[in-house]
């Protein structure tokens, strides 16, 4: 059973795929529920900010040059 958020905000202008991400991260739960993250550019801000928030992720290039983001909290 695929438990992921689904978020595409690939066409979003700043700050508003940030804010975002931020709102939904309260629901990621440990171990039950990630977010996957759609976007047009590698958000290299918001990979501070889940360091310091006690997230984790990982991010992929897509064939189209767009990001799949990847985020859940640390056990």
């Amino acid at each position: 059973m695929n438990n992921d958020i689904q978020l595409d905000v690939r066409g979003l202008p700043p700050p508003e795929p940030m804010e975002r991400v931020l709102e939904l991260l309260p629901q990621i739960n440990n171990g039950e529920k990630r977010l996957r993250m759609l976007i047009d550019r590698e958000p290299l801000p918001l990979f501070r900010i889940l360091e310091s928030e006690q997230f984790e992720y990982s991010i992929r290039k897509q064939p189209d040059y767009s990001y799949e983001v990847i985020i859940w909290k640390k056990a």
